[in-house]
């Protein structure tokens, strides 16, 4: 069963609140499950929209959650991370439904320090594929 848009802010609440209400198994499971949109830009928007917030309260979560942030890219055909980093830029002046929160935008502004991070989900998708 997949998750609910209530479900994800549910989530996003909680962690922005500091409330233990959700595991790091029960926020990666429930992210994977969501399916934000149909298309795979408006995808990326909302993953990377409760991905940035959740990370930004834990970053040890970064792999698990950047893969399926950046796997909507990747079908779209940005397979290599300056391309990745220079849709992040410009992904953090969305102002659209699925926009940056504050968390989620403060840890975006630190996202050039993720290449390596960034570099090895690309290698996991493209052997995947």
């Amino acid at each position: 069963m997949s998750t609910t848009y209530d479900e994800i802010m549910e989530i996003m609440h909680s962690v922005e609140a500091l409330s233990p209400v959700f595991s790091d198994q029960e926020i990666i499971n429930k992210i994977h499950s969501w399916i934000p949109s149909c298309t795979c830009e408006s995808a990326a928007k909302g993953y990377f929209m409760v991905v940035s917030t959740v990370l930004h309260f834990r970053p040890h979560l970064e792999e698990q959650l950047l893969t399926k942030a950046i796997e909507p890219l990747y079908y779209l055909g940005i397979d290599n991370t300056q391309d990745v980093l220079g849709w992040i830029k410009h992904y953090q002046h969305s102002k659209g439904h699925y926009r940056p929160r504050k968390y989620g935008s403060q840890w975006l502004n630190k996202i050039h320090s993720k290449v390596e991070v960034i570099h090895r989900v690309l290698s996991q998708l493209s052997e995947e594929d």
